[in-house]
């Protein structure tokens, strides 16, 4: 049976309060915009509480260490050295901070962000015992936090962020702020999308011979208002793939009558593909 992931309730989500050990803001979250990941030592359990209550000094030496949805970029350093791009900014009290761009930071998809949210931890940059306090290693507990996406203000969203190639999925294009000055200000009959499966590194489907895009009428985007346009299919249904064969990769990107981009600015979609 054909599934619909979306739902209401990602977005019925209000912004995390300070209650929380960790959590990010703004949420819902822009994968591709700037946001800040807050950690609240104070409402943690580990050994870095008691030992920032004790030692003031070391206030402002408090850094992340992150595995998920991947490594940092910049990488986390060693156990007892982290890097010095993993220095958490001190905001008040034992409540910390970093800034990032997640794609950025982390080197990763939408996709892989809001399927596995944010995983990590505060420490000193020696995460090891300290000293003699008795405390154990001088971090927080292993946190985790949900990421829920935001209603996407790119030039080319995805709806929903995570979907298998069965599912409902929407691509919205937001002509408004198309860099190509022969694709801008496009009418209401004129956006049209060449779309292509991959099924493995050489083996893509098309709905159409890009020639015959613009004389498609199912791959024509309907304007849903001014400046912007959707499309929205079930990629196993609307891209001829052999039966049972599993969409590794969806490519597309915009043309309209008369002109096509040359290069073209090619768009990647990646299905989840558990079971």
């Amino acid at each position: 049976m054909k599934k619909i992931l979306f739902t209401l309730a990602a977005f019925a989500i209000s912004i995390v309060g300070f209650s929380q050990a960790a959590f990010v803001f703004p949420s819902p979250t822009n994968a591709n915009a700037t946001m800040d990941l807050y950690i609240d030592v104070a409402q943690t359990t580990g050994g870095l509480k008691t030992l920032l209550g004790n030692h003031p000094e070391v206030a402002d030496s408090v850094y992340m260490w992150t595995w998920q949805p991947a490594g940092p970029s910049c990488g986390n350093g060693e156990w007892g050295n982290s890097n010095n791009c993993m220095l958490l900014t001190h905001v008040s009290g034992m409540l910390y901070k970093m800034t990032m761009v997640p794609t950025t930071y982390y080197a990763c998809t939408p996709l892989q962000l809001f399927q596995n949210g944010i995983s990590c931890l505060a420490k000193l940059k020696n995460g090891n015992a300290y000293g003699s306090e008795g405390v154990g290693e001088a971090k927080t507990e292993d946190l985790h936090v949900d990421i829920v996406p935001a209603l996407c203000a790119d030039r080319i969203c995805f709806f929903p962020e995570a979907a298998k190639q069965d599912d409902y999925f929407s691509i919205t294009y937001d002509n408004t702020q198309e860099g190509d000055v022969n694709l801008q200000n496009l009418g209401s009959d004129e956006c049209y999308i060449f779309i292509q499966a991959f099924t493995g590194p050489f083996s893509f489907f098309e709905v159409a011979p890009l020639a015959s895009v613009t004389s498609t009428p199912s791959l024509k985007m309907n304007e849903i208002s001014p400046g912007k346009f959707r499309k929205t299919f079930i990629p196993e249904d609307f891209i001829p793939i052999p039966v049972g064969a599993t969409i590794t990769k969806i490519g597309f990107y915009i043309i309209k009558p008369g002109y096509t981009p040359n290069p073209p600015s090619y768009q990647y979609y990646y299905p989840l593909n558990c079971q």
